[in-house]
Formats: C-alpha cells, sequence, structure tokens
C-alpha cells in the first residue's frame, strides 16, 4: 500500500514481504515478531473459553489490544480479530461463533447494538464502516480488497510480491438500520444505504440506496420499504 508506513502492522507486513522474496530475516525482526506471537497464543488460548467467563475475558483482553471497545460488547467463541489495533467494536455488540475479522491492512469499525452471525469473514485493506443497528447474517463475506484484470499483473493471490498483484481496493460502508442477509457476498467499493435490506446468498457489486431491497447475483432491487419512526435517540 503506498500509505503502509503509517499502519501499526508495517512490520508483519515487511516481513511476510521478505518470505514471499524468499529474502532472510534480521535477528532484530525475529526478536520483535516472536515477542508479538506470544500476545497471539494468549489470545489463541482464551478464544475458545465457553460460558459468561469466556466473554467476560475476552472483552477485557480485547479492551486493551483493540482501537477502542464499548461497553457490553459479546465477543463468542472462535472469533479470530486479526490487526485489533484497527478494530472498533462499539457497545452492545454481539459477534457470534468463529467469525473472522483481519484487519491487517485497513480499518474495521463497527457500531453500536450491531448483530453479526456466524462464520461472518471480513478482509479489510480499506475502510469497513458498519453502522448502528446493522445485523449481518450467518456466513456472509465483506471484503474491500479483491482481485481484478490488470495489464501485467497476476490475479494469483497473496503468494506474490505486492508489485505484481492485480488487486481494487475501495471502502465498504453498510449504514445504520439495514440488514444483510445469510452468505451474502459484499464487494469493495459498496455502500449499503440507511435501512436497506439484502437477500440471503445475494452478492454485491453495486451500491444500494436507502431502504431499498435487493437480492440475487449479482443483487438487483425487489421493491421498497417503508422508512421506519424511530424513538428520538434510539
Amino acid at each position: 500500500m503506498s500509505d503502509y508506513n503509517k499502519k501499526p502492522y508495517k512490520l508483519e507486513y515487511d516481513a511476510f514481504q521478505k518470505f514471499i522474496k524468499g529474502k532472510s530475516f534480521s535477528f532484530l525482526e525475529i526478536f520483535i515478531l516472536f515477542c508479538k506471537s506470544l500476545l497471539s497464543l494468549f489470545e489463541g488460548l482464551i478464544r475458545n473459553i465457553p460460558g459468561a467467563i469466556g466473554f467476560k475475558i475476552r472483552y477485557y483482553y480485547y479492551k486493551i489490544v483493540l482501537k477502542e471497545i464499548g461497553k457490553n460488547v459479546l465477543i463468542d467463541v472462535g472469533v479470530i480479530l486479526s490487526g485489533p489495533a484497527n478494530i472498533t467494536i462499539d457497545e452492545y455488540t454481539w459477534i457470534e461463533p468463529y467469525c473472522i475479522i483481519n484487519a491487517m491492512l485497513g480499518e474495521v469499525k463497527i457500531g453500536k447494538r450491531v448483530h453479526m452471525g456466524s462464520f461472518i469473514n471480513i478482509g479489510s485493506r480499506e475502510p469497513i464502516i458498519i453502522e448502528d443497528y446493522v445485523a449481518i447474517g450467518a456466513s456472509s463475506k465483506i471484503y474491500s480488497n479483491s482481485q481484478t484484470v490488470k495489464p501485467n499483473k497476476r490475479m494469483s493471490g497473496s503468494m506474490i510480491p505486492e508489485e505484481n498483484k492485480a488487486f481494487y481496493s475501495a471502502p465498504i460502508y453498510i449504514r445504520k438500520d439495514s440488514f444483510i442477509g445469510a452468505n451474502v457476498v459484499i464487494l469493495p467499493g459498496v455502500e449499503v444505504g440507511h435501512g436497506a435490506v439484502v437477500g440471503a446468498n445475494s452478492v454485491l457489486t453495486k451500491s444500494v440506496l436507502p431502504w431499498n431491497i435487493v437480492s440475487g447475483i449479482p443483487a438487483k432491487k425487489l421493491m421498497e420499504r417503508k422508512k421506519l419512526n424511530f424513538l428520538k435517540n434510539n
């Protein structure tokens, strides 16, 4: 990334680039990465503690390592939060079991009273902003970075040097009160408007207007829903 010198995980990023190019590591790099891996080891130990005590332990751990976390957040068993210094979770949000949020290369911001179903996969290279009162169904995928066709670039994924990758990256916004059905795929540059509904198994390649209901591959407008009259400050 052109601005990667500003990112908190530059060391890990540079180390991975060295690895895929077959370059050697300095002793200092090895030592720092080893120390960081010890913290990851502890996180792995608490990740699968069941019940209320597991919720509490994970909450207090992530209160230290996340960029920000609100009160009464529930992080369920098996959830992987990669790049926690780039992750913000507001109050009364529940992330169900075995979700993966990868924010090593970009910010992920989750609003208040959000419900994320199990096995959701979020990959951020550009910001992914999920606003308040959003529900996201199980097994959905949200990617602000994807492969695209570019001249003299490869589309073979992560295990090639950065300068050879055919990436397209753009922010994603999921606005307040919207609903994302199960197994939906949201691609870079999409904005899901306020109060919009995305049907299960849909693929979003384009933005959705507020209060629209869409479905399909690629998703298309089916109808509009009525705007809701919310209580003040709700």
